[in-house]
Order: C-alpha cells, then sequence, then structure tokens
C-alpha cells in the first residue's frame, strides 16, 4: 500500500502534463511500483543518492515529450572558492569539496530565471534556484548553469529533493528542497544532444 507521498508523486508523474511514464519506483533500495513494460536495467540508486530525495522516493521514468533541464557548476580549481578570509580556506577544507562539475548526473527542469536572466533583482531573490533544488554553498558555488534538452524517450530518475543543512562554516542555512530534480541514467555526452551555458548574474 502506497504511503500519502509515494501516491503524491506518482499522481503528479502520471497527469496529462506529466514528464513522461513511470516505470519503476523506489524508497531507498526497496521496489515498491514496477510497470508490466519496465526494463531489468538500471535498478535502485546508491543509498547516499537515494538520501537526496524526499523520503528516498524516486521513480525511474521514460519521457514522452522533450524536457529541458538545466544543472549549475563551478569554476574548476579554485584555491579559495570562497575568499582567502574565508574559513573553508582557513582551516584547509577546500580540498576536501567535491564541487559541482558540468559532466554531473544530476539536473533539474526548473528553470533558473533570476540566475540566468540579467533582471538585476536581489540576491535573495536570485538564490531561489539554490533553495529549491537544496544546492548547499559546499557542494557547489554555482558559477555557471547549462541548458540542456532531455529527448523523447530518455531513461531517468526522478523525484523531489529532499531539505539539506549547510554546515556552520559555509553559513549553516538550511535549504528545503522540494523542486523535481533529475538523476540522468548515462553521462550527459551521451544522454544530452546539446548544451548551452550561461554565467550567474
Amino acid at each position: 500500500m502506497l504511503t500519502n507521498y509515494q501516491r503524491m508523486l506518482m499522481e503528479d508523474l502520471a497527469g496529462g502534463d506529466s514528464y513522461g511514464k513511470p516505470l519503476i519506483a523506489w524508497k531507498g533500495s526497496i521496489e515498491f511500483y514496477r510497470n508490466a513494460g519496465a526494463p531489468s536495467a538500471p535498478g535502485s540508486l546508491a543509498s547516499n543518492l537515494a538520501l537526496t530525495f524526499v523520503e528516498q522516493v524516486y521513480v525511474l521514468l521514460q519521457t514522452k515529450r522533450s524536457i529541458r533541464v538545466y544543472r549549475g557548476y563551478e569554476t574548476a580549481g579554485l584555491k579559495a572558492p570562497f575568499g582567502l578570509d574565508h574559513q573553508s580556506f582557513i582551516r584547509g577544507l577546500v580540498a576536501s569539496r567535491h564541487p559541482g562539475t558540468p559532466d554531473g548526473l544530476w539536473w533539474t527542469p526548473a528553470r533558473p530565471t533570476l540566475a540566468i536572466d540579467n533582471l538585476r533583482l536581489s540576491d535573495i531573490h536570485r538564490s531561489e534556484p539554490r533553495r529549491n533544488s537544496a544546492v548547499t554553498l559546499e557542494w557547489n558555488r554555482i558559477d555557471y548553469y547549462l541548458e540542456s534538452e532531455l529527448p523523447i524517450g530518455a531513461l531517468v530518475y526522478v523525484g523531489r529533493a529532499s531539505a539539506q543543512q549547510e554546515s556552520a562554516i559555509y553559513g549553516g542555512r538550511r535549504y528545503e528542497g522540494g523542486a523535481f530534480q533529475f538523476r540522468l541514467t548515462a553521462p550527459p555526452e551521451f544522454a544530452l544532444p546539446w548544451m548551452k551555458r550561461y554565467a550567474v548574474l
């Protein structure tokens, strides 16, 4: 029997204007739904990846229409991503970071309009994409966004981003999450037909 959240997510993904056809759904590594035509692979995600979804619930979906997707990443090889006076540099923690890169598998269908359009809005307004996708500063400074398009028939993991707590060194903010997030089942150079880059404004 589905929980209220599982039912809500499945209804969101099965609606008339949805992204596509749910094939398999999991809570963590436990499968709770399988469509009769679902493939045997890919399987469930590793537990640390499942934790990034609300209630660890996510769906393998086959897209029924092309979907614009976006990914934020930061400049490579920064010696002091947040400045020489930032605690992450002073305490020697920069080397332990795993910053967002262009070739990652995590994308979002939510266009980060306020971050890539020159609307001259405040940082509070421009931080909404980070908050909704629950991307902490310690993970990703987000200097650029990539835009691309998932083609019809693509297989992708879909769920809502779980809330994340940032460590005190990076500001201690709590990011609510809740936006849809996609995890590709193949590297972007194979899964996505094109990519366009935007600087964060």
